[in-house]
């Protein structure tokens, strides 16, 4: 099971929380750019539990990190 610690861990660039009603939280602690937003990045992320707030993030990961291709629209 992963906790809360372990996100935190892994993921120093987000502030993580669980709410009062059980809603795993995630917010990016500095500004995304407008190519990042592009790309699909968000400042906030929520999931049901820690393993799909863990997935969501290992997402966005990789899209701050894929390059950059010309004339790149996400749907």
């Amino acid at each position: 099971m992963t906790t809360m610690d372990d996100l935190a861990r892994v993921h120093t660039g987000w502030i993580i929380w669980r709410s009062d009603v059980g809603r795993w939280w995630a917010t990016r602690r500095g500004a995304v750019d407008l190519e990042a937003l592009r790309r699909g990045c968000a400042m906030t992320l929520d999931a049901d539990d820690p393993e799909s707030l863990a997935a969501e993030l290992a997402a966005q990961e990789s899209l701050i990190t894929a390059p950059v291709k010309a004339g790149f629209t996400p749907a």
